[in-house]
């Protein structure tokens, strides 16, 4: 398949017109018309409707955008790849994590991966929730982990770790002895929430809305690391999964399941055409080992259905 013609495919997507897809390119209207003529018969797929002068994507044609874009950012990988290898650099792991995720559960995989795989190379990169679809479309990557619910047909999920979403706040709260609390007697308390857009805002928005409140937080802060911090300092509330909190400082923090309760689903995110290498397998494994020890925190904390099993009033 001619890759020009991927290309001229793509700018007009983009720019929703031949001719500034062709002056792009360098390539006059009438060639660059004869190649997306091309295209279409060999795809046989309409991939545009003509609104005037305007070219829009039909729903194949979106759908065949995001495989073509995946395929040239490959494509165009395969020049780096080569050098890389001429140079004799070692065999390379690329990872994604959401920030939430990398500290307590990322970071300690890849030391446990490099402790018997000290030839590979890692690389990882840290994306925003919303940034992932993007990410997984522009970017070669191997292995990740983030939030699910995932549909992008660009990438293969499977379930990590079950958690609770928690009221998180300091141990001399009053509501720290709480074995359970709803959203409906957090209201009138100073809440920390991220900022607006990011996918934990966006839960904790619907958490409030199912039970006819508005989520009015005090304190908005982009970090959840760094709002667990400030609710040690203010004495405020954060709604999150407990992983954090767990792992920076357990003693010092009150973790009280939500009720009903409410679960955030992690899974590993990979590439859904690739067969997985040997050390994406590997690493994938070395993620599983990292969760058990998670796993085991919340059930000591938590109990079999994410309930706290701290005595006090439900």
């Amino acid at each position: 398949m001619n890759t020009n013609a991927l290309r001229l495919f793509l700018h007009i997507v983009q720019r929703g017109s031949l001719v500034a897809a062709a002056t792009e390119l360098n390539m006059s209207p009438s060639a660059a018309s004869r190649l997306l003529a091309g295209l279409e018969r060999e795809t046989g797929l309409a991939l545009f409707s003509r609104e005037g002068k305007r070219l829009r994507p039909t729903v194949e044609g979106r759908q065949y955008f995001n495989e073509c874009y995946r395929a040239l950012v490959a494509v165009d990988e395969l020049p780096k790849t080569a050098r890389r290898l001429a140079s004799g650099a070692k065999a390379r792991l690329r990872l994604l994590s959401n920030p939430r995720f990398a500290a307590p559960l990322m970071n300690p995989a890849i030391g446990r991966f490099l402790r018997n795989h000290s030839d590979i190379e890692i690389n990882l990169e840290i994306v925003l929730r919303y940034e992932v679809e993007l990410t997984c479309l522009e970017r070669a990557f191997d292995v990740g982990i983030i939030a699910l619910p995932l549909k992008h047909a660009s990438v293969a999920t499977e379930p990590l770790l079950d958690m609770p979403m928690t009221a998180i706040t300091r141990r001399d709260h009053p509501l720290a002895r709480r074995t359970s609390v709803r959203i409906t007697e957090l209201t009138d308390h100073q809440l920390v929430a991220t900022p607006p857009g990011t996918h934990l805002r966006q839960e904790v928005e619907a958490m409030f809305a199912s039970e006819g409140f508005e989520l009015r937080p005090q304190l908005t802060v982009s970090q959840v690391d760094v709002a667990c911090h400030v609710v040690l300092q203010t004495g405020a509330i954060m709604i999150a999964d407990p992983l954090i909190p767990l792992t920076l400082n357990p003693e010092a923090y009150a973790v009280v399941p939500l009720r009903p309760l409410r679960l955030l689903h992690l899974g590993i995110v990979t590439p859904a055409l690739n067969q997985d290498s040997r050390s994406t397998t590997q690493f994938k494994l070395c993620l599983r080992e990292e969760t058990k020890s998670i796993k085991e925190a919340l059930f000591h904390r938590f109990g079999s259905r994410g309930v706290a099993r701290n005595r006090g009033r439900s």
